[in-house]
């Protein structure tokens, strides 16, 4: 729980003939990390690699060929055929297959959603007739003609706030402007007027706006309104059948063929993974080698593996960690598994998002989970909150298993763990939804015992920063930093003058005689020994003292650092005060909202009123107050914690694998 998963480093030989099947192996294992040689092992630089470019750009369009013909076959999900460890490797041929078949489904569909798309156009076409002719026809005038000799006509649309302006102007002409209907801001017209005014007419027009509607012949055959919808109805039915019967080829198509995409999908990842495979391994004259990390449990089950498809013509050496010659120069990074049970993968997010820890250091998720879950349980105290936070955790929980994703999944879960502590604190303040006098609680109500909290979050804080201390001087041990254990910022000596410190302080606070041995073994010793960390340091090492820059600027660069130390632990201290101040701003909060509540509950309509601000004081405190503390509670951990102890710049664990949650 608190180390990584053990992992070993596995060196493969095999022969030409066997490659393809060994290959093959390690793509259905799915366990091995496998390592760029060129990298880790500086000798393989001078063999060659296997060129595998051609296939994997093949492989690629084929992916993307297949991408866009399940969206054009609305197929949201690959529907599941068999396991995915089944599907063999791939080879040209195989992908001659795909592409034949998928060309030739691509093709149909193509032309059958043209075809479709085409008379969804026709469709639009025929209702923009009726749109643009039924104006007319409702007043029974006929569509207008512009072979008159002496009349020029006009039909068309202008905005509504331009009716006056174009009756104005035309009042000094012979001509009138019919309104015919209005939709929305625009009314349809016709504009009468003489040829000989037609300059004036088109400059009137085009300063209203005036938009023309073309007629077309469809519409100029039908005399009436319901000759016109007649019609068109007719068509439309006929066309919408016509699409229909495409959707139903589409379907056909879908149900037949999902099938068959799936197994190409499937088919396409092994070739891609395979790919992949092939781009760690060197070649020799006569043999092709390779090198991974597997964790150490199943060492031998990948062994038997790959000497069972080369048939026992394989060499594999596995080595430790500590025997790698890389390692122990610290230039390869030996890749990292954790082994979180079920409960805390969801805090694994938070370790996560700062960092990868190192494979020697201590994985902190569970102290993570304590003190996250505390933090924001103390921050965000009510049962009604908790319970609401823990009915959305829930449901993401149980959207994301439709979904299958593992992301929303954790924190669903997340939510869910941090509103049951919310609740627990809810009950240990007697706060129910803002309110509370319903209930008694099991503690102390914050806002009675404000002294008290911040004394709490302070001892808290001082808990939590010990931990990191004692993290630090074990990942120091791990990994043989035995300097950094002693003289580190959160190494032993810093570590005892802090909790000397926090001794005195709690003594004179006590308001009793602080003894003065724990002030000078305490405190002043410590301090000493960090002034003199480099001495001391050459001393143990057996070498001669080195001021690099000058004893001076030791001096100089000592005294700050001391001072860093010093601030920095007051300041991580006194940081956690917080816990216990969004502890009062919690209800603080609703004494603003119950005040509301008062104000308009004897007016008019004030029960209405009340029961609106209660409910969106309560939702606004849950959304924005929630967010505040969690962004707080990971704060906390970070800054404060995390800054003691965690070593980052770890790799994580990913063996090439079919299986896509890894």
């Amino acid at each position: 729980m608190f180390t990584p998963h053990r992992m070993h480093q596995m060196n493969v030989i095999v022969f030409e003939s066997d490659l393809e099947e060994v290959a093959k192996a390690i793509t259905r294992l799915g366990v091995l990390h496998l390592i760029k040689l060129d990298e880790e092992k500086p000798w393989t630089r001078k063999l060659e690699g296997i060129d595998s470019a051609e296939m994997q750009a093949r492989i690629e369009m084929l992916r993307e060929k297949i991408s866009s013909l399940m969206k054009k076959l609305e197929i949201r999900e690959v529907p599941r055929t068999r396991d995915d460890q089944e599907v063999d490797r791939v080879t040209d041929r195989d992908l001659d297959g795909v592409e034949e078949e998928l060309v030739t489904i691509e093709t149909r569909v193509d032309s059958l959603l043209a075809k479709r798309e085409r008379l969804k156009g026709r469709i639009g076409q025929l209702e923009n007739i009726f749109a643009e002719t039924s104006p007319l026809l409702k007043r029974g005038i006929p569509a207008p003609d512009t072979s008159y000799r002496f009349l020029m006509v006009r039909y068309g649309k202008i905005r509504s706030d331009n009716i006056d302006l174009i009756q104005d102007k035309l009042a000094d002409l012979a001509a009138v402007a019919l309104r015919l209907e209005r939709r929305d801001d625009e009314d349809f017209m016709l504009v009468v007027g003489l040829k000989s005014d037609r300059l004036k007419l088109k400059r009137i027009l085009r300063e209203a706006a005036f938009e023309d509607v073309e007629i077309s012949d469809e519409s100029r055959e039908s005399e009436t309104e319901k000759e016109l919808t007649s019609g068109l109805e007719k068509k439309i039915t006929g066309l919408r059948r016509e699409i229909d019967e495409i959707n139903g080829e589409l379907q056909e198509i879908k149900d037949d063929k999902s099938a068959l995409i799936a197994r190409y999908y499937q088919l396409l990842r092994v070739g891609e993974l395979y790919v992949k495979v092939k781009g760690y391994i060197k070649k020799t004259s006569r043999t092709y080698l390779f090198s991974g990390w597997v964790p150490s449990d199943r060492k031998n089950y990948v062994k038997k593996e790959i000497l069972k498809a080369s048939s026992g013509r394989a060499i594999i050496e596995i080595v430790a960690p500590e025997e790698v010659a890389g390692v122990k120069e610290g230039k390869v990074k030996v890749p990292v598994q954790f082994k979180h049970p079920r409960i805390l993968q969801p805090f694994g997010i938070l370790v996560s998002s700062y960092g990868t820890p190192g494979y020697n250091v201590i994985d902190p998720t569970f102290l993570v989970a304590i003190s996250f879950l505390f933090m924001f349980g103390m921050m965000f105290g009510d049962v009604g909150h908790g319970a609401i936070l823990a009915v959305i955790g829930i449901l993401m929980d149980i959207r994301s298993r439709k979904r299958e994703n593992r992301t929303i999944m954790l924190i669903g879960r997340l939510a869910l763990y941090c509103g049951v502590s919310s609740m627990i604190f809810g009950v240990l303040f007697g706060s129910i939804f803002g309110i509370e006098d319903l209930f008694e609680g099991l503690w102390r109500k914050p806002m009675d015992n404000v002294l008290y909290f911040f004394k709490v979050a302070i001892y808290f804080g001082i808990i939590m920063i010990s931990g990191g201390i004692v993290l630090n001087a074990v990942n120091a041990i791990r990994m043989r930093a035995y300097k950094s254990l002693l003289f580190d910022h959160a190494g032993i000596i810093s570590g005892v003058m802090y909790w000397c410190g926090v001794a005195v302080v709690s003594t004179f606070l006590a308001s009793e005689p602080v003894p003065v041995k724990l002030i000078a073994v305490g405190i002043i010793l410590p301090l000493v020994l960090i002034f003199l960390r480099e001495p001391i340091s050459a001393v143990i090492e057996k070498r001669r003292v080195n001021f690099q820059q000058g004893v001076f600027t030791y001096l100089m660069e000592t005294v700050i650092e001391i001072m860093e130390i010093v601030t920095g632990y007051l300041g991580n201290t006194v940081s956690f005060i917080r816990v216990a101040a969004f502890s009062l701003a919690h209800v603080g909060l609703f004494i603003a909202v119950f005040s509301l509540v008062d104000m308009v509950k004897d007016s008019s309509g004030g029960i209405i009123y009340s029961a609106l601000i209660l409910i969106l004081g309560n939702a606004v405190v849950i959304v924005l107050e929630g967010l505040v503390v969690t962004i707080q509670a990971i704060r906390l951990e970070y800054y404060e914690f995390f800054s003691k102890f965690f070593v980052g710049g770890g790799r994580s664990y990913q063996p090439i694998s079919l299986k896509k949650d890894r």
